[in-house]
């Protein structure tokens, strides 16, 4: 025979009320957290950034940022702390769009630097241009960081 166990009811201790003039802070911060979950808002840039514009110099995106975009519709690398949107490119990379989704959403300057690009290649990333990373997760350009003499200004 099997038997059902029932959860015991719990009796949660009553808060004190306060007079009606008062503003319980607590209780309307709960109460504004049952409607809205703070932690499903959504982080991602309300509005398309355009690579290339001169907006986009100034732009600070943070390296969990370039991690959402990893598709081939959508497809963003890291090339000496820049930030670049190379998926209007990924049909156009003489090397194919396979060896340049396997660094979609991560650095790629390893990548980049040892395949050989030219400074030519280099210059051509600028028209991709979508932001750089906070200072806190550069590598190259950031006081002592690794000092390379031909990355591009």
């Amino acid at each position: 025979m099997t038997t059902v166990q029932v959860p015991r009811e719990v009796n949660l201790p009553t808060i004190p009320t306060q007079e009606a003039n008062d503003l319980d802070i607590m209780a309307l911060t709960m109460a504004a957290l049952r409607l809205v979950n703070p932690w499903t808002i959504d982080t991602k840039w309300t509005h398309k950034i355009e690579p290339g514009t001169p907006e986009a110099k100034d732009r600070i995106i943070t390296l969990a940022e370039v991690s959402c975009h990893d598709t081939p519709q959508d497809c963003w690398v890291v090339i000496y702390d820049r930030v670049y949107d190379i998926t209007t490119f990924l049909e156009e990379h003489p090397g194919g769009a396979d060896i340049m989704l396997e660094y979609a959403g991560q650095d790629a300057s390893t990548a980049f630097r040892s395949s050989g690009h030219t400074r030519s290649a280099s210059k051509a990333l600028d028209r991709f241009l979508v932001g750089e990373l906070p200072m806190h997760e550069r590598m190259y350009r950031r006081p002592n960081g690794i000092r390379l003499s031909d990355i591009p200004d």
